[in-house]
């Protein structure tokens, strides 16, 4: 193995990569990780060096939803990006604007921190539904509360939020470096994180903290109290320590994709309750020997977390069954296609 593949080894690369690669590469090929995409351009960290390619016409092994995304390996032949090798874990959205439409936030990460500014009144439901499209992702989310430093009682928001972390950590974090010891343990050599939040909530000063150095610019929160976008794309970076984190930029809101499993996880508690329940199809409404009712008269959060799944469990419906139409109009506009087709050789 060459020195420089063995820089590749430390930022993730493995034997079953190098297996997938050997399947889908011509002699010549070249390995790359994905630090940053450009549209239809993208940089890659390749044994030869971090280099600028187009993304071929075709890619194989593209999923049919999402596109590249940064922490994507791809094979690099004559310049060009050529095929997608297999994920190991990849964080969805929904695309904006497109309700039937996913976006890849990020591939092959380990991690999923969430960034929650403090300062405030602790968005609870939106941690839920970051903690659901994580646990979703097929990497372990961790839940960040950032600006500690702002809180008036941060012992109440650490309770408020692992109250719902579904047995994820909650760290708190601050602009001093206060918890960013703990962020950097989490982060050993080869392992990948991707941060994910609201603007304003401190995530390119975390980046900056982590990597000892102002590699991203940040900027103040305006005076509504809202974040500024300093973060305009997906960015892969190197820490000292040998972890990687990819920086996003903030959004108000993820939306669901593919969620259901990670709803599960995050409401598991309700779903353990509602196992005692007399009726099997209990709705936890005013049927006698509901379970779920009866925890909930000795912690009355169980209600809010309840609403907040059936709220997060609609949603996910809805997309599931726009995706259904979408499908079928693909299907149906196929087979139009096809016959077009036949009848103009057929009438040649």
């Amino acid at each position: 193995m060459s020195h420089d593949l063995r820089r590749l080894t430390a930022l993730g690369w493995s034997g079953t990569l190098e297996s997938a690669f050997a399947d889908a590469a011509t002699r010549d090929g070249l390995r790359g990780l994905v630090s940053c995409v450009d549209g239809r351009v993208v940089t890659v960290v390749t044994e030869a060096g971090t280099v600028r390619v187009p993304l071929a016409p075709t890619l194989s092994g593209a999923p049919d939803d999402g596109g590249i995304t940064t922490g994507d390996w791809l094979v690099i032949d004559d310049g060009i990006a050529v095929h997608l090798l297999p994920r190991r874990s990849v964080l969805m959205r929904r695309a904006a604007g497109i309700a039937t439409a996913g976006q890849a936030v990020a591939a092959n990460i380990d991690l999923v921190f969430i960034a929650v500014a403090l300062g405030g009144t602790v968005r609870l439901r939106r941690i839920e539904r970051a903690l659901a499209m994580s646990w979703s992702s097929g990497a372990t989310p961790v839940v960040l509360l950032t600006k500690s430093d702002l809180s008036t009682d941060l012992k109440t928001d650490l309770r408020a939020a692992r109250s719902v972390a579904a047995g994820a950590e909650v760290v708190a974090v601050n602009a001093s470096g206060g918890g960013v010891g703990r962020v950097r343990e989490l982060l050993p050599p080869g392992r990948v994180a991707v941060l994910v939040g609201p603007s304003g909530t401190g995530k390119s000063t975390l980046v900056n903290r982590l990597a000892g150095a102002a590699v991203l610019a940040t900027a103040e929160v305006r005076a509504d109290g809202k974040g500024r976008h300093t973060t305009t794309r997906r960015e892969l970076i190197e820490l000292p320590g040998g972890g990687l984190i990819i920086d996003t930029p903030g959004t108000r809101e993820l939306g669901l994709w593919d969620a259901g499993a990670g709803i599960e996880e995050v409401f598991g508690d309700l779903t353990e309750a509602a196992g005692d329940c007399r009726f099997r199809n209990c709705r936890h409404e005013s049927e006698p020997g509901c379970a779920v009712r009866a925890a909930a008269a000795g912690d009355p959060t169980l209600l809010a977390r309840l609403d907040s799944k059936r709220k997060l469990e609609r949603e996910q419906e809805r997309l599931d069954a726009a995706r259904d139409l979408r499908a079928l109009a693909d299907r149906h506009r196929a087979i139009r296609k096809r016959a077009r087709a036949i009848r103009q050789e057929n009438s040649s």
